[in-house]
């Protein structure tokens, strides 16, 4: 690898998814007997001054057998300010792959300024990822990524396809399939080659053990555990609830991404979940375009109306995939979207992928209101104005050359983590994938669900050989000592409200967890910060639980009364019943993640 890809570098770091092993169960809730804390030495960080501190904890590279080494994790904190302290909370910002570190640094003010100055707010790198160990790698050059992803695009290929909801281009969809399928093992094979062992030890279940005895050596040793794990973060958090029950303090899903599934079903079989709530934050979308049309420009090209608004983008995509010339797309077309007003340039996928990634946030709505603008424009053969509001990735000089790919596009640590917990495939096929794939399109999600495969980690799951040593491959019914606050958005283009909804019912958490229904557009809770969701959050890290409402629905409902556009629309507001007041716009907090997400080539 390159030197100083693992630098400290924070515009990549803002950017934003062997033979079968022996697997142990995690279920057991002690350490497997490292029983001494570590001492913990506090210092500087690289990329803040104080009162940030920094610092390197040695744990296990097997919490199985010890014998086998340690690995560092670094941690980062923002130190309470104010005394008497009242406790701490651990964040784990999702991903898989997004470094912890990274995210207190940049946004710890905010984080403390939300449950109080008097708690400590502190992450980790988690194994893996950042400055954590194992080293995990994909590509050593950029010549070598670009090669590799290359093979599918171009006139012909993969790259070409629309929304596959009619059947011309959902047969040339699935004739994809097995050139798909020989890049998958072929991508599988470079990561073995690359990183051997290494790749057993990144599962969600050591993640855990991690955290466990990093409050054990920081706070004391058998602390209650206090986390928030947003998106892929609520899985670890699930997983804490499983294996140590005894163990969990105040823990916050939000942005939930379903563990019990993550552990117990074959990725693909449940690839739909991932569309349920997409479909409906377009529309609301759409709705707040129309609310606030003084506003959102675009909205006049839809005669101010959802549905007209909703009938231009079908339009602009349509037309994409109409007139897409198959040109491959360079990397920086891959990471920022493409710098071209060539609407021919433009394919329905990347289009697809960048109106996902600006519903992800409510900073970026009025980036996605100027996308729109633009593209059809250009496809109108106007020539498109560089609007002031249009993200700078649109339109702006190419950002890095080719020699300086951030080394979270090498590296790929995030299939590592996101596969190695998942259970031996049952037969699954690229074509299975491919096949699911469209008829999700056609069923479930016609503007989304075709991204499947160069969106979703699950794509590569059925091919990949490496399964962490450790698995949670039972059913998750145990109920934790203390009860869990699970939140979920109605219109979160990533995780769908009905992951934190099972999550939270009698399937899983049952009466240890109380559900919160965030009635808005955005990936977790910091898309659409409200006071109502502080409230919640405050009462519940004191000690105040909220009422148990005695069923699976939704235990306190929240909404927002403004958009980036103006006022919600009336729909919104009315739509829940229980404790609302007016939000806030999104927190930077939000965006880290989004911006994460957004670049990154592939995501839960």
């Amino acid at each position: 690898m390159e030197q100083g890809r693992k630098a400290n570098d924070m515009q990549s770091l803002l950017l934003p998814l062997f033979a079968f092993v022996f697997i142990g169960s995690c279920s057991g809730a002690t350490l497997h007997g490292r029983a001494t804390p570590a001492n913990v030495t506090w210092g500087g960080c690289s990329s803040r001054g104080p009162p940030y501190e920094c610092t390197t904890v040695k744990v296990p590279l097997d919490w199985q057998d010890e014998s086998k080494g340690t690995i560092p994790l670094v941690v980062a904190r923002l130190p309470a300010s104010k005394t008497p302290k009242k406790g701490y909370m651990f964040y784990n910002p999702g991903g898989p792959g997004l470094p912890g570190t990274t995210f207190i640094q940049s946004t710890g003010s905010e984080l403390q300024e939300q449950i109080g100055a008097d708690w400590d707010v502190i992450s980790w790198d988690p194994r893996g990822v950042g400055e954590s160990g194992p080293s995990i790698t994909m590509f050593d050059t950029d010549a070598a990524y670009l090669n590799f992803w290359n093979q599918l695009q171009g006139p012909g290929s993969y790259g070409t396809h629309g929304n596959l909801t009619v059947s011309s281009d959902a047969e040339f969809f699935k004739s994809q399939a097995s050139k798909f399928d020989n890049m998958t093992i072929t991508f599988n094979n470079l990561t073995l080659q690359q990183n051997g062992n290494s790749l057993k030890y990144v599962g969600t279940c050591a993640v855990v053990r991690d955290l466990v005895f990093l409050v054990d050596s920081i706070y004391g040793e058998g602390s209650d555990v206090n986390f928030w794990g947003i998106s892929y973060g609520s899985a670890v958090g699930l997983y804490l609830t499983q294996m140590f029950p005894d163990r969990v303090g105040k823990v916050i899903l939000d942005g939930v991404y379903d563990g019990e599934k993550h552990a117990t079903v074959a990725p693909m079989k449940w690839l739909d979940q991932d569309y349920k709530s997409i479909e409906a934050a377009l529309t609301k979308w759409t709705e707040a375009c129309a609310a606030g049309s003084s506003s959102c420009k675009f909205a006049s090209a839809g005669n101010k109306t959802p549905e007209g608004i909703m009938s231009k983008i079908k339009q602009i995509t349509d037309t994409s995939y109409r007139i897409f010339d198959g040109t491959a797309p360079m990397v920086n077309d891959l990471l920022y979207g493409p710098s071209t007003t060539d609407p021919t340039k433009w394919s329905y996928e990347l289009i697809i992928r960048t109106i996902r990634t600006g519903l992800y946030d409510q900073q970026l709505w009025k980036s996605l209101d100027a996308l729109f603008q633009t593209l059809l424009a250009m496809q109108s053969g106007i020539p498109a104005s560089k609007d002031a509001e249009l993200d700078s990735r649109l339109f702006a000089p190419n950002p890095m050359p080719y020699s300086n790919i951030p080394y979270y596009v090498l590296d790929y640590a995030n299939f590592a983590i996101y596969c190695s917990d998942t259970i031996d495939p049952q037969g699954e096929t690229t074509q299975d994938l491919f096949n699911l794939t469209v008829q999700a399109a056609q069923s479930v999600s016609p503007n989304f669900a075709s991204l499947t495969p160069t969106q979703s980690l699950r794509s590569f799951c059925h091919n990949w050989k490496a399964r962490a040593v450790e698995r949670l491959s039972e059913p998750m019914t145990k109920k934790p000592k203390n009860v869990v606050l699970v939140i979920g958005n109605t219109g979160d283009p990533i995780t769908p409200y009905e992951s934190a909804q099972r999550v939270a019912s009698s399937a899983i958490l049952g009466t240890q967890a109380r559900l919160v229904k965030f009635d808005t557009v955005g990936h977790s809770s910091f898309s659409g910060k409200s006071d109502c969701i502080n409230n919640v959050v405050l009462k519940y890290i004191s000690g105040e639980v909220p009422k148990d409402a005695g069923n699976d629905n939704e235990d306190v409902a929240c909404t927002v009364k403004k958009t980036s556009f103006g006022n919600a629309p009336s729909s919104w507001v009315g739509s829940s019943a229980a404790l609302r007041t007016s939000g806030q716009l999104s927190t930077c907090a939000s965006l880290f993640i989004s911006i994460f997400i957004g670049f990154s080539i592939f995501i839960l």
